[in-house]
Order: structure tokens, then sequence, then C-alpha cells
């Protein structure tokens, strides 16, 4: 029988690609967490630095700070 796998703990971070946001997912996916990140600039390369620490990440690039951004996601 296959040993079953906890999954692991996901964590949402907005505002992903730079600052206070990045610094949060980058520690979230040092400390084990798959991430869903956002931010209305482009995440390529956080995606990037996040995945080479072990992540699974799904990005979403939205300005969540209007309303047309919110209903876009």
């Amino acid at each position: 029988m296959a040993e079953l796998k906890a999954p692991r703990p996901l964590a949402v971070v907005t505002g992903a690609s730079s600052g206070i946001g990045y610094c949060l997912a980058h520690c979230a996916a040092r400390h084990g967490y798959d991430l869903v990140v956002a931010a209305d600039q482009p995440l390529g390369e956080a995606v990037m630095d996040f995945e080479s620490l072990g992540a699974r990440v799904q990005a979403v690039q939205c300005d969540l700070a209007t309303t047309a951004g919110v209903q876009h996601t």
C-alpha cells in the first residue's frame, strides 16, 4: 500500500512581485509552503525564485486594489 503524504501548507500572498509581499512569499517558500501569489506587476522572476526553494507556485497578475482587478481573478 502506498504511503499517503500530508499536503504541503499553502500561503496566499498579494504584492508578491517586490517589497514586503515578496519577502513574505520567499519566507513561506523557504519554510515548506506552496504559494498562490498575486501582484499587479509581472511575477516571472519571483516565481522562479520561489520554485527554486521547492515551492509549487500559482501566479496571478492582477490589481487587487481595483474592482476590475478583483473581478478579473
